[in-house]
């Protein structure tokens, strides 16, 4: 099984765009039970916990984690770590970094987005095959990595039936994310019940526990938050869910200035 996409989109850039709203706040700490059928595979988390000084700029750091349990990590162990650094004060991507492992897969990579010259640059190290590469490139005024556009769109406003698109970056290429706002819907999880909009993104990168082109939907709270709380995507035998069991909000926008560096 590849990695499930706790896709995660977009920021709390709303000092400096008021057009942007909070959707989370740092402390923020999410919990899924990932199950892989009737198959409790794993659990994952997805996490704010501070305001770090990123290329020189503050930046909500952002971490997302997913660990093999039970049968599942007999035969197939999994351990992920992603990391995200969204700039406070304009809505972008300034550096990400993942630590992967997956069965004999084994990956870490660093980007570092500078927009001083509109250019990316990456590491990656293949432990499993002992290769490492180098690239960067062009990208655009703002761009987001896969992590971070997950906390941007859900600062985004929401309409069903209507779909939001943002440049995200991957690789060494960027590509535009599509969102479709799919329905209004209620749902139950062991943290509570919840009405929700149903997300469905264009994938076109694999993210935790899912294949290039699958089929995912989210389900994220229809309040301030956009939260959260169920995934469901398609994989190539199956289909895989998290589910949130715990919740921890994280500390309004206002409190926000006492906690920048």
């Amino acid at each position: 099984m590849r990695r499930l996409p706790l896709y995660t989109l977009v920021l709390l850039a709303g000092l400096a765009h008021a057009e942007y709203k909070p959707a989370f706040g740092v402390g923020e700490d999410l919990l899924f039970k990932i199950r892989w059928g009737a198959i409790t595979g794993g659990y994952s988390t997805l996490t704010v916990p501070r305001i770090d000084i990123k290329n020189g700029k503050p930046a909500y750091h952002i971490v997302s984690e997913a660990r093999s349990t039970g049968f599942l990590d007999t035969f197939y162990k999994v351990r992920d770590s992603n990391q995200a650094w969204l700039d406070v004060e304009q809505p972008r991507s300034l550096g990400y970094e993942k630590d992967l492992r997956e069965g004999k897969y084994r990956v870490q990579e660093k980007v570092r987005y500078d927009y001083t010259d509109y250019r990316f640059y990456r590491e990656k190290n293949r432990l499993d095959t002992n290769t490492h590469k180098t690239q960067d490139g062009p990208i655009p005024s703002s761009v987001f990595d896969i992590l971070g556009s997950f906390y941007y769109i859900r600062s985004m406003p929401l309409e069903v039936g209507q779909s939001v698109s943002i440049d995200v970056h991957s690789g060494a290429e960027t590509w535009p994310l599509i969102v479709h706002v799919k329905k209004r819907a209620k749902v139950k999880t062991k943290a509570g019940k919840f009405d929700c909009f149903v997300l469905e993104p264009q994938l076109r990168e694999p993210g935790i526990f899912i294949h290039k082109g699958k089929k995912l939907e989210i389900w994220v709270t229809a309040d301030a938050r956009r939260m959260p709380v169920l995934m469901r995507c398609d994989i190539m035998i199956g289909t895989i869910t998290a589910e949130l069991v715990k919740a921890t909000l994280g500390k309004p926008a206002a409190a926000l200035a006492k906690l920048i560096p």
